[in-house]
C-alpha cells in the first residue's frame, strides 16, 4: 500500500497549505505581466476553454438540478406549515444566489479543475524556474477558468431557477407564475453582483491556484496531489465564500 501521508499526527499537514499562501499570491502578480501574456498561445487557450466549460456542463447541469430540487422540497413543505408556500420562490432564489450556488456546484467545478491542474502541475518540467512556470503554464489555465467561469455561473443559475419554478407546482405552490414573482420581488442587485464575483471571480482564482502550488510542491509520481488540490480548493473556497458574505450581508455596528 502507498503512503499517503507525510505526518503521523493529525491536522500537522494543514499547516504547510497556509504557508503557502504567499506562494499563491507570488504566483497571482507574477501571472499579471506582460511576458506571461505574450506567451499565451490561443490554441492552448481554447483546449482549456472546452475543458473548463463544455466537458463541465454535466457537471453543473445535473448538480444544479439537485440542488434546486432539494432546497425546493425543504422550503414548500416547511413554508406549507405556514400557508405560506407561496413565498418559496424568494427563498430558494435567494439560497442559490448568496450560498448555495457557490459552495456546492461552482466550488464543486472548482475541485475538478483543481484536480486536473494539479496532475499537470506535477508533470510540468519547463526550464525548472518559477517564472517559466508562471508564463507557460500559469495564466492559460487562469485565464480559461475566468473566460468559462461567468458563462458557467449564468448556466447553473438558470437551471437551478427553472428546475425550482417548475417542481415547486408539485408540492403545493400555487403555480410556476406566483413562484416567478415571489423570486422577483426579493432578488437584489447586490445579490446578483455578490453571485457572479463569488462564481466568476472567487472561486476560479482559488482552483486554478491551489491547483498549481498543490501539485508544484510534490513531484512524486505516488503523492495524491489530485486530493490535495481538492482538500485546498475546497477548504479555502468554503472560508472565502463566507468572508464574501460576511462583509457584504453582515451589518457593520460602531
Amino acid at each position: 500500500m502507498q503512503n499517503i501521508g507525510n505526518s503521523k499526527y493529525p491536522l500537522t499537514d494543514f499547516v504547510p497549505w497556509w504557508s503557502s499562501i504567499g506562494t499563491a499570491f507570488r504566483l497571482f502578480f507574477k501571472s499579471l505581466s506582460y511576458e506571461s501574456f505574450r506567451k499565451v498561445r490561443w490554441e492552448q487557450f481554447k483546449a482549456y476553454c472546452y475543458w473548463f466549460g463544455p466537458r463541465s456542463i454535466y457537471l453543473v447541469t445535473f448538480g444544479s438540478m439537485a440542488i434546486s430540487l432539494a432546497l425546493a422540497v425543504q422550503c414548500v413543505t416547511e413554508l406549507q406549515k405556514f400557508q405560506a408556500e407561496d413565498f418559496s420562490g424568494a427563498l430558494i432564489s435567494i439560497g442559490l444566489l448568496r450560498e448555495l450556488g457557490s459552495i456546492t456546484i461552482s466550488l464543486a467545478w472548482g475541485a475538478r479543475a483543481s484536480a486536473l491542474i494539479a496532475e499537470e502541475a506535477r508533470r510540468y518540467i519547463g526550464n525548472g524556474t518559477e517564472d517559466d512556470f508562471v508564463e507557460r503554464f500559469v495564466l492559460v489555465r487562469y485565464l480559461a477558468a475566468l473566460a468559462m467561469g461567468i458563462p458557467l455561473s449564468i448556466y447553473g443559475l438558470a437551471i437551478g431557477f427553472l428546475t425550482g419554478a417548475l417542481f415547486s407546482p408539485l408540492l403545493g405552490v400555487s403555480s410556476t407564475a406566483d413562484f416567478i414573482e415571489s423570486a422577483k420581488q426579493q432578488i437584489q442587485m447586490q445579490d446578483l453582483v455578490v453571485y457572479f464575483f463569488k462564481l466568476g471571480l472567487v472561486n476560479p482564482t482559488i482552483a486554478v491556484f491551489a491547483g498549481c502550488i498543490c501539485g508544484r510542491a510534490e513531484r512524486s509520481p505516488f503523492a495524491p496531489v489530485a486530493a490535495h488540490a481538492v482538500t485546498a480548493t475546497l477548504i479555502t473556497g468554503y472560508l472565502a465564500n463566507l468572508l464574501v458574505t460576511a462583509l457584504v450581508y453582515v451589518p457593520m455596528r460602531y
